[in-house]
C-alpha cells in the first residue's frame, strides 16, 4: 500500500500526475525534434547559396527517412515501456528486470540490423524518394545511419524511464545533447562549411553525449528494477511479451511513416519543370520539419496515456483509468482546435523560422492549409492509441494502422497525383484522410469492446 501511495499514477487525483508526467515528454519530443530542425535552420541560412534548396532538399527529404527509421525503433520501445509499466503497477521487481536484460538484448541486434540495411540501402531510398539530390540525400542518411546504435540507445533508456514514471531525466538527457547538437551545427557548417556532411555528424555527436550522460544518470539513480550481466539476455516469456507489444506498434509506425514517404515522393514531382521541382521540394522539407512540430503535443498524449494506463492495468484500477481517458480526450480536442487553427493561418509565418527564401516559405504554408485537418483529430486518435496500447490491444493497433496507411492515405495521395492543378494542400488533405478513418475506426473499436467487457486484461 506504501509503494502505491508513493506512485502518484496509480493513487490520489488523475489529472495532475498526467500533466506532470506529460510535460516532461512534451519538452523531450520537442527537444528531440530540435535535432533535424536546427539542421535545416542551419542549413537554410547558412548553406552555400548556390545549393541551398538542393541542401534543404536532401537534409529535409533525408531527415524525413531518419524519422521513419526512428519511429521503428520507438515502436519497439513502446512495447518495452508498456510491458515494463505493467510489472511495476504490480509492483514485481524480479519481472520488471528481466524486461530490460531482454529489452537490452533485442534493441542490440535491431540498432546493428538497421545500421547494416541503412548504409547498404541509403542511395536506393535517396532514388525512391526523388530527392533533388541523390548524392547529398545519400551522404547525409549514410552519416546519420552510423549514429544507428546511439539513436537507438537513447529511445530504448528514455523507454525505460517513462515506464516506471519519470519523464524528467529524459528531458534532462535530450536537453543538454540538443544544445551540444545547435553548437555543433554552427561549428561545422558557418566555420567549416561542411554543409550536408557537417549537419549529420553534428545530430549524431549530440545523440551519443546523449547516451553517455545517461548511462552515467543510472548507474547513481533508485531503480525499481536490477541491471547486471546475468540479467542481460533473452528471458522465455519476457522477450516475446515485448516484442508481441511493441512489433505492432513498430510496424504500424513504419506503414504511416511509409505513407508520409510516398507524399514526399509525390510532391517532389509536383510542378512543370525541374526548377518548380527544387522550390517544392525544399518547401515540403520544411513542412516535413514543421509536421514533425506539430506532431510533439499528440505523441505526448499517446506516450503519456499508454504509461498511465500499463501501470492500472497492473495495478487492477479499471475506474481509474477510465477517468484519466475522460480527462485526456477532453483536452484532446482543445489541443487539436489550437493546432489547426495555427496550420492554417500561420503556415508562413512558421515557415520564415527555417528559412528565408521566399519559394520556399510558399509551397510550406500551401501544404500547411491542407494539414490543418489532420491536426483537428490527430490528438484525440492519439490518445486513444495510448490507451489501447497500455491496455494490451496492439494487434488492434497495427491494424488501424493499416487501413488508414494503405486503404486510405497513400490511395488517395497516388489518385491525386493523376490530376492536373493538384497542390500541397490537397496533398495536406489527403494525409488527414486516413488520420480521420483511423480516429472513426478507434471510436468503433472502443464502444464495441465496453459493450462486450473486453476491453481490458482477463485478470482485471
Amino acid at each position: 500500500m506504501e509503494e502505491t501511495e508513493k506512485n502518484p499514477f496509480l493513487a490520489g487525483p488523475v489529472f495532475k500526475p498526467l500533466l506532470n508526467f506529460m510535460l516532461p515528454v512534451l519538452l523531450a519530443n520537442f527537444l528531440q525534434t530540435m535535432y533535424s530542425a536546427v539542421d535545416l535552420m542551419v542549413i537554410g541560412r547558412f548553406a552555400n547559396a548556390d545549393t541551398i534548396q538542393l541542401a534543404n532538399a536532401a537534409v529535409g527529404t533525408g531527415s524525413m527517412i531518419m524519422v521513419m527509421v526512428t519511429y521503428v525503433i520507438t515502436g519497439l520501445a513502446m512495447g518495452t515501456t508498456v510491458v515494463l509499466g505493467q510489472y511495476i503497477g504490480a509492483k514485481d521487481r524480479n519481472g520488471a528486470s528481466k524486461v530490460i536484460g531482454s529489452a537490452i538484448c533485442i534493441f542490440v541486434v535491431l540498432a546493428v540490423g538497421l545500421t547494416v540495411i541503412m548504409e547498404i540501402l541509403a542511395p536506393t531510398f535517396a532514388s525512391l524518394m526523388n530527392a533533388p539530390s541523390v548524392e547529398m540525400t545519400t551522404l547525409y542518411l549514410r552519416i546519420c545511419c552510423g549514429g544507428l546504435v546511439f539513436i537507438t540507445a537513447y529511445n530504448v533508456i528514455s523507454g525505460i524511464f517513462r515506464g516506471i514514471g519519470n519523464s524528467k531525466l529524459p528531458l534532462l538527457f535530450v536537453g543538454i545533447a540538443c544544445v551540444v547538437n545547435i553548437a555543433l551545427d554552427l561549428i561545422t557548417v558557418c566555420i567549416l562549411h561542411w554543409d550536408v556532411a557537417g549537419v549529420a555528424i553534428s545530430t549524431i555527436t549530440a545523440q551519443a553525449v546523449s547516451v553517455i550522460l545517461s548511462l552515467v544518470v543510472i548507474r547513481k539513480t533508485p531503480l525499481p528494477f536490477d541491471v547486471s550481466a546475468k540479467l542481460i539476455r533473452f528471458h522465455a516469456g519476457f522477450s516475446s511479451k515485448i516484442l508481441k507489444a511493441g512489433i505492432p506498434l513498430a510496424f504500424q509506425d513504419l506503414l504511416t511513416n511509409l505513407s508520409f514517404v510516398v507524399i514526399n515522393s509525390v510532391a517532389n514531382q509536383l510542378g512543370p519543370d525541374a526548377t518548380a521541382w527544387a522550390g517544392i521540394a525544399s518547401g515540403y522539407s520544411v513542412d516535413n520539419k514543421l509536421t514533425v512540430f506539430t506532431m510533439i503535443i499528440p505523441t505526448a498524449f499517446l506516450q503519456s496515456m499508454a504509461v498511465f494506463t500499463a501501470q492500472n492495468v497492473g495495478a487492477g484500477n479499471r475506474e481509474r483509468i477510465q477517468k484519466g481517458l475522460r480527462y485526456m480526450l477532453m483536452s484532446a480536442v482543445c489541443v487539436g482546435v489550437g493546432l489547426a487553427l495555427l496550420c492554417e493561418f500561420g503556415g508562413s509565418v512558421m515557415a520564415r523560422i527555417f528559412t528565408n527564401d521566399t519559394e520556399t516559405i510558399y509551397y510550406a504554408a500551401q501544404y500547411l492549409k491542407g494539414y490543418a485537418v489532420d491536426c483537428l483529430v490527430c490528438t484525440s486518435m492519439l490518445t486513444l492509441l495510448g490507451y489501447f496500447n497500455g491496455c494490451g490491444h496492439s494487434t488492434f493497433v497495427l491494424v488501424q494502422g493499416l487501413i488508414g496507411s494503405f486503404v486510405v492515405r497513400i490511395p488517395v495521395i497516388l489518385l491525386l497525383r493523376n490530376y492536373d492543378g493538384v497542390t500541397l494542400t490537397h496533398l495536406g488533405l489527403g494525409c488527414a484522410s486516413a488520420t480521420v478513418a483511423s480516429l472513426l475506426i478507434c471510436i468503433g473499436y472502443y464502444f464495441i469492446k465496453m459493450k462486450k467487457n473486453t476491453i481490458y486484461p482477463a485478470h482485471m
